[in-house]
């Protein structure tokens, strides 16, 4: 490569860290600029064809409509709730387990944002997580910043293990063979025997790195958020903390090794919960004094609804409702999750209400809107059902409905720019310049000059993707291959370096501008992404770090 088309490759990536991160732009104007230029320069350095360039775009568009879909969807629960008054109730429940907000973040967004990512992913636990918090007087972007944290770990495993079974599986195809196929006849002869393999080394290094999570949370929560802005208020739970970092990954490392990479985050996160809501009740591990000092210059919930500046007469509206009723919209929502994704008949039943298009532009690109089984469409079918359950006076669920409706602008924006961005620059393979498509060249480029670090360089491609996609599974597919390469030519253990590439998705999940979007968003905090990243990106490259350097003694099993 020259060092135009170097810098080139690198277009998507520059431009949203200036536009979005320096410049502190909101994502509804970061996204389409930096979508511009990475078109531009698709077309007139990477010679890439221009119905091909139509086409990605047109994609982009039609992939945006899932994410889109689940982010509504959250909005308009947490709006039903709070205008229903179920939401005063959950507050008042979790207050009842602990007063101490460092305690709240573990159980909701390390435990139960962990369940959710098993059972459905696509960044659900931060849509549903951070409102939770906000709501129970965290300032909303502190709220925000941890639920993207704590959604890490569990993201080998989210979504019925689909970044590790799909992604690396598609991720190894090569002209229609797995570039692996003398690694998954050794370890039992399918991909998923293979695939079990990998997520051993992956849930092992995070035996380490996971655990540490909560500990992580509580010390951003207070060192950063927190009134004295002081990280020891946070670390002064460490042996609680730790406690619920081993309750979550030693049970999802049991399951992994019995069962395989499908339930490890579904089934870990329900014994923590069973482990960790009696133990913070009993105050196991806890100071006497509980935490909840926030800094005053945050927005509390009681400022504004999710997604909405103000409110127009709905707590008028609002019942007596019990903690069962409160939650049954959550327990209904993880069932329909769960169910969908585990029992046949319903999931090709749902499934086939799916929408597809084929041929975009008469190229072979294609692209699917999955209408049932999305996430999106649980959310509102719990909020129909919310409706009855609550009681709800008509023009307080009509206005959860608009005000949901008017907060999605923004991201509809920001969501409708950075995907048909990444599809560009996954596409871009298709150019007259005789080049593979952007990622491919950059991470070669990289694996060239650092694969004697590839340790922790790993890790790296594995956010680089994630942060670009907006999804781990998206990172798997467009980088195992490459990882298992690099693997092959430096002699490095091939499933230990596709765990690593595992665990760096994850890392990237947390900094990636989707699901940053969708935290902002769903807290009434769009237009500030940038403020979120910059806490989330140490945290990104500080878990691929310790994971890399527990790869680099460990050498693999």
């Amino acid at each position: 490569m020259t060092l135009i088309q170097t810098l080139a490759t690198l277009t998507p990536v520059i431009s949203v860290l200036v536009f979005l991160v320096l410049m502190r732009m909101p994502a509804s104007r970061a996204m389409p600029i930096s979508a511009v230029l990475t078109g531009l320069v698709a077309f007139f350095i990477w010679e890439m064809e221009g119905t091909m360039l139509m086409a990605s775009v047109v994609e982009g568009f039609l992939s945006a409509l899932t994410p889109l879909s689940i982010i509504f969807g959250a909005i308009f629960l947490l709006n039903t709730l709070k205008n229903s008054g179920a939401m005063d109730t959950i507050r008042a429940g979790f207050t009842n387990i602990s007063a101490d907000a460092r305690v709240q973040v573990i159980i909701i967004c390390w435990l139960f944002g962990s369940f959710i990512e098993g059972s459905a992913g696509f960044g659900t636990p931060a849509a549903i997580g951070a409102p939770l918090l906000v709501l129970l007087g965290v300032p909303p972007i502190a709220a925000a910043v941890v639920a993207l944290i704590a959604d890490s770990t569990s993201v080998s495993f989210g979504a019925i293990g689909l970044p590790v079974l799909f992604g690396m599986e598609q991720g190894l195809m090569e002209g229609g063979v797995s570039m692996a196929a003398a690694q998954i006849a050794e370890h039992g002869g399918s991909f998923a025997d293979y695939a079990r393999f990998i997520a051993m080394h992956m849930i092992t290094i995070d035996l380490v790195t996971g655990t540490l999570i909560p500990l992580v949370l509580v010390a951003v929560l207070t060192g950063f958020f927190g009134r004295n802005k002081s990280f020891a208020e946070g670390l002064a739970i460490w042996k609680f903390a730790l406690f619920a970092g081993l309750a979550f990954t030693l049970p999802a490392w049991t399951i992994n090794y019995i069962a395989g990479p499908e339930f490890p985050s579904v089934i870990g996160a329900l014994i923590g919960m069973a482990i960790v809501i009696p133990a913070a009740k009993k105050g196991f591990l806890l100071p006497s004094e509980a935490w909840h000092d926030f800094a005053d210059n945050e927005p509390k919930s009681d400022d504004a609804p999710v997604g909405q500046p103000q409110s127009v007469g709905a707590a008028a509206t609002k019942n007596e409702i019990s903690q069962i009723a409160a939650w049954t919209p959550y327990l209904v929502m993880a069932a329909l999750l769960v169910l969908s994704r585990t029992v046949a008949p319903l999931k090709s039943f749902l499934l086939s209400f799916n929408i597809g298009w084929t041929d975009l532009l008469g190229t072979n690109l294609k692209a699917g809107f999955q209408t049932l089984y999305a996430p999106g469409a649980f959310f509102v079918t719990v909020c129909i059902l919310g409706y009855f359950i609550f009681k709800m006076k008509p023009h307080a669920f009509k206005h959860s409905f608009t005000s949901s409706c008017k907060s999605m602008v923004p991201t509809i924006i920001s969501l409708g720019a950075s995907v048909p961005m990444v599809k560009i620059f996954l596409n871009s393979g298709t150019n007259a310049a005789g080049l593979e498509s952007m990622p491919n060249q950059l991470a070669e480029l990289l694996a060239g000059s650092m694969g004697a670090v590839w340790a922790w360089m790993a890790p790296v491609v594995g956010i680089f993707g994630a942060f670009l996609s907006g999804s781990a599974t998206f990172s798997n597919m467009m980088f195992s291959g490459l990882q298992y390469g690099v693997a092959d030519n430096i002699g490095m253990n091939h499933a230990l370096v596709l765990a690593l590439q595992g665990i760096g998705a994850n890392a990237g999940n947390m900094m990636c501008v989707m699901n940053v979007v969708a935290a902002a968003t769903v807290v009434g905090m769009a237009g500030r992404e940038s403020e979120i990243i910059r806490k989330t990106l140490p945290v990104a490259l500080g878990y691929a770090m310790i994971a890399g350097t527990i790869a680099f003694m460990w050498g693999g099993l």
